[in-house]
C-alpha cells in the first residue's frame, strides 16, 4: 500500500513538474496538442512529447530534440484523477540504427520507387497536377509518386539563379524561423513520404527541418554547392543518414533548390527543371 508521504511526493511532482510541461502545449515533433494520457515527459529535462513520437525518436537517438539533453526514461500514463503516472525506463539503444522503429529501411528502394519502375508510361520530369489549389487524395498521391520518380531516375533539380537564394540574417530571429519552417515543412513532409513510403514521417521531418534551420544559422546565406561541401566536411547530415542512406545528398540538394527558389510548392512543381546525375 502506498504511504501518505509517497503519495504526497507524487502529487507534488505531478502538479509542479508534469502538468506545467504538458498543459496547453503541443508536441514539438508532430505539433499535435498534448493530452495527459498520451504524453511523455522526459525526466532529464522535463520537455514533453507525444509518447508515440518520442518513442520513435528514441529508437534512433537518446537526445532530447529540443535541448539535446541525454535521456533514458520518461514519465507517461499520466492520470489526473488518481493522481498518478508511470516512469518508463528505456532498454539499451540498438547499435544498428537502420533497424530503428517503423522508419527502418529493409530494402533500400522505397515502395513508390519500385512501383514506378514497373510503370510502362514514364512520369514527366516537369508537370503540374490538377487545378490550382487542388488537394484531392489522388492528386496528392500522384505528386508523391512523381517525387519518388525523381530519385529513382537519378535526376537533379537545376538550382535557381544566385539572387533567388534564401536571404536570412545570422542568427535568424523567431519570426523569420517560423516563416521558413511554414514554407519548407510541407515540402519536406511530401519528399519523405515519397522516399520512405511512410504516410507519417513526422520524426524525420523534425530532424530535417532542424538541420535546415541550423544550416541557416551556422552557415549564413551561401550557395547550394558551398553548403554541400560544408556538410560533407562536418558530417552535418549524419542524423538523417539512417533514414535516407545513399539518397541523403540528393534529398539535401532538392531541399536547397526548393528553399532557394521564389516559388510556392505548386508553382515550383510546374517550373522546376531537371538534369540527369552524371
Amino acid at each position: 500500500m502506498e504511504s501518505s508521504g509517497t503519495r504526497s511526493g507524487r502529487e507534488k511532482l505531478l502538479q509542479r513538474v508534469i502538468l506545467p510541461a504538458i498543459r496547453g502545449q503541443n508536441c514539438p515533433i508532430c505539433l499535435g496538442g498534448l493530452e495527459p494520457r498520451g504524453a511523455a515527459v522526459l525526466e532529464a529535462c522535463k520537455h514533453a512529447y507525444c509518447v508515440r513520437c518520442i518513442r520513435k525518436w528514441s529508437t534512433l537517438r537518446r537526445k532530447c530534440p529540443l535541448c539535446n539533453a541525454s535521456f533514458d526514461r520518461w514519465i507517461s500514463h499520466i492520470n489526473l484523477s488518481s493522481p498518478g503516472f508511470r516512469k518508463e525506463i528505456l532498454p539499451a539503444l540498438d547499435g544498428n540504427p537502420s533497424r530503428a522503429s517503423s522508419f527502418s529501411l529493409h530494402d533500400e528502394q522505397p515502395r513508390h520507387v519500385m512501383s514506378e519502375r514497373r510503370r510502362s508510361r514514364p512520369l514527366p520530369w516537369r508537370r503540374s497536377f490538377g487545378r490550382p489549389g487542388s488537394v484531392a487524395s489522388d492528386v496528392i498521391a500522384e505528386r508523391i509518386q512523381w517525387r519518388a520518380s525523381i530519385y529513382s531516375r537519378h535526376l537533379q533539380a537545376v538550382p535557381s539563379a544566385p539572387r533567388n537564394r534564401v536571404q536570412v540574417s545570422v542568427p535568424i530571429n523567431d519570426g523569420v524561423k517560423e516563416r521558413v519552417l511554414q514554407r519548407i515543412e510541407p515540402w519536406i513532409r511530401r519528399e519523405l513520404q515519397a522516399l520512405l513510403g511512410d504516410c507519417d514521417p513526422s520524426v524525420v521531418v523534425h530532424v530535417a527541418t532542424s538541420l535546415f534551420i541550423a544550416s541557416l544559422e551556422n552557415k549564413g546565406c551561401v550557395s547550394s554547392g558551398q553548403q554541400q561541401q560544408l556538410h560533407a566536411r562536418d558530417d552535418f547530415l549524419e542524423p538523417l543518414r539512417p533514414f535516407l542512406l545513399y539518397r541523403i545528398d540528393m534529398f539535401w540538394h532538392e531541399l536547397r533548390c526548393f528553399a532557394e527558389s521564389p516559388f510556392n510548392m505548386e508553382t515550383y512543381d510546374a517550373v522546376v527543371e531537371y538534369r540527369r546525375l552524371s
